[in-house]
């Protein structure tokens, strides 16, 4: 593992980071580096994953060169049952540092036009002492030419060189993410996701379309009413309205 300091503040994240050429997943990179007690903010970043994964154990496919991919090691002082709205955090520093229209879609997808342009993935580790490390994972889709963009079973997906034409500088954006990141997750820690929900709430893409949630075996089918101040999914059902904090959106219809 290669750790080297970034010439910045060492209050940034990113201040210790280790750089690969290819590795098999950064998140694997993060946990590693948790344990060698690497402070909050480690990054792990890298050109090409072999075995990097999404959520529901799906796998994130990409050309080496093509993709922003990297972790980071979190350690929030906000009790775990109250950690879940992270990923809607991360999600939402994601689309707000693009340089595109991009909106957020429960529970960790980043859309432009209704098509993935990136996707979180947190892990969350409770220690015996109650202190929580979450591994935040971030993959976006850069330089990622239309006939590369992968089949995927629930979204179509897109890149910003489709969107935008032209080529994107990914060590800049990485720097736009991760300032971006830090930024709300600070804000989070300190006055909870409530403090973030008018500017989630402005990029909510399933908000108002007709969504079929999947819970285990069942399924709902709802009009989606937004997230709660817990970052939870509401639903407008046939028997009234109800909150989800966990599920996979399977189907939307007339979402942005």
């Amino acid at each position: 593992m290669t750790v080297a300091p970034n010439a910045v503040s060492s209050a940034r994240f990113g201040q210790v980071a280790s750089i690969l050429p290819d590795c098999g997943s950064t998140q694997d990179i993060v946990r590693a580096a948790a344990l060698e007690h690497a402070p909050e903010g480690f990054l792990a970043v890298t050109d090409h994953q072999t075995a990097g994964r999404g959520r529901s154990g799906r796998t994130w496919f990409s050309e080496p060169g093509q993709s922003l991919l990297f972790s980071l090691l979190l350690r929030p002082d906000t009790p775990p049952a109250r950690l879940a709205p992270v990923t809607l955090v991360a999600g939402l520093a994601v689309a707000e540092a693009l340089p595109v229209a991009a909106h957020v879609r429960w529970p960790n997808d980043v859309v432009v036009g209704g098509a993935k342009v990136a996707g979180i993935l947190t892990e969350l580790d409770v220690r015996p002492d109650g202190t929580s490390v979450v591994f935040l994972g971030v993959g976006v889709n850069v330089n990622v030419p239309a006939e590369d963009l992968p089949d995927t079973d629930r979204l179509p997906a897109t890149s910003l060189l489709v969107e935008l034409g032209a080529p994107v500088d990914r060590m800049s954006l990485l720097e736009r993410v991760v300032d971006s990141f830090q930024a709300a997750y600070r804000e989070f820690e300190n006055r909870g996701f409530r403090a973030l929900f008018d500017r989630y709430a402005a990029l909510d893409a399933l908000v108002g379309a007709e969504v079929t949630l999947e819970l285990g075996g069942t399924t709902v089918t709802g009009r989606a009413a937004g997230v709660d101040g817990d970052g939870r999914l509401v639903l407008d059902l046939s028997d009234g309205r109800r909150a989800f904090d966990a599920g996979e959106v399977v189907r939307v219809v007339d979402a942005l």
